[in-house]
């Protein structure tokens, strides 16, 4: 019996060191998200959803704004405007830090609810997701994340992925065929999922009322900036839908932000991955510019 529990012992151990190892070779292989929840608290935030995190690039900002940002967007299940994102950007935030720089891209999906009352906070898509979950960002090895939200293999860690890749700054770089009978197809595919959801999204005062408070709570650390980001033009006939007048709606968090950057109307002159992210080229050329206009 002792030397079974022996085996057994040992057997735990070297399952723990081989976890171990596995766990402390996570990078930005790893998966869309992991990282962001590794490194220390940083400032300049970038927030947002899916097309932020992959058309903001943080070494392209800086060439023009001087700013070392960093991307701390998620995806439209995850991070839409509300109570779970803002006190992920809490936890996130180095508020030792002053006179920091701030962009929030906003469009209607991220101020919008899918619940059939758009203000049932209690409902939110998010309350389901890992930001709502994970208590502490800013852990080298997260074993919250990898236990609860790693939805792949572990021993995907130690293997490349060829198709995204998390960098250090937050930016979600994802490389895909460029042919355009690849492109089409992909942008077919992802305009047609978003016309079959597009009726279940409503605009929310909740949400809104909390992009509000995420300005007046980051504008204790800095300057916050807005910006809408281009999109297919078939995309934006679907955010129409949503909310027509955009841009008036957004008047009172225009007014209390610094700046609001729209290049909707420049939704034509870029190029997509999928008819709603921005091409690595492309959101090159969009973050030089968001740089250049911050600098205004």
């Amino acid at each position: 019996m002792k030397k079974f529990i022996g085996h057994i012992v040992v057997l735990g151990l070297a399952l723990a060191l081989s976890m171990g190892f596995i766990f402390s070779k996570a990078d930005g292989n790893a998966d869309a998200f992991y990282l962001k929840f590794t490194t220390n608290k940083q400032t300049n935030l970038i927030l947002g959803t899916s097309k932020t995190a992959q058309g903001l690039q943080p070494e392209s900002l800086l060439k023009t704004s001087q700013i070392d940002f960093y991307n701390y967007a998620f995806a439209m299940y995850a991070s839409p405007y509300g109570k779970v994102y803002l006190e992920s950007i809490k936890k996130k935030l180095d508020t030792d830090s002053k006179n920091q720089t701030f962009i929030l891209a906003v469009d209607p999906w991220s101020l919008s609810s899918t619940t059939e009352n758009p203000n049932d906070s209690l409902k939110f898509r998010e309350h389901q997701s890992y930001l709502a979950a994970i208590s502490n960002p800013n852990q080298k090895i997260n074993l919250q994340y990898l236990f609860n939200y790693f939805d792949e293999s572990y021993y995907k860690i130690l293997t490349k992925n060829h198709t995204a890749f998390l960098h250090g700054n937050g930016w979600l770089e994802v490389t895909l065929p460029k042919d355009s009978f690849s492109v089409a197809r992909r942008k077919n595919f992802t305009i047609s999922g978003y016309q079959k959801k597009v009726n279940n999204y409503r605009f929310s005062d909740i949400r809104y009322g909390y992009l509000l408070k995420t300005i007046e709570y980051l504008k204790n650390y800095g300057n916050v900036h807005l910006v809408r980001l281009p999109v297919h033009p078939e995309l934006m006939d679907l955010e129409n839908l949503i909310i027509s007048n955009f841009n008036l709606k957004m008047q009172k968090a225009i007014h209390l932000s610094m700046g609001y950057l729209d290049l909707s109307n420049e939704n034509a002159n870029f190029q997509y991955t999928d008819g709603v992210h921005l091409t690595k080229e492309s959101g090159h050329e969009v973050s030089k510019r968001i740089g250049a206009w911050l600098q205004k």
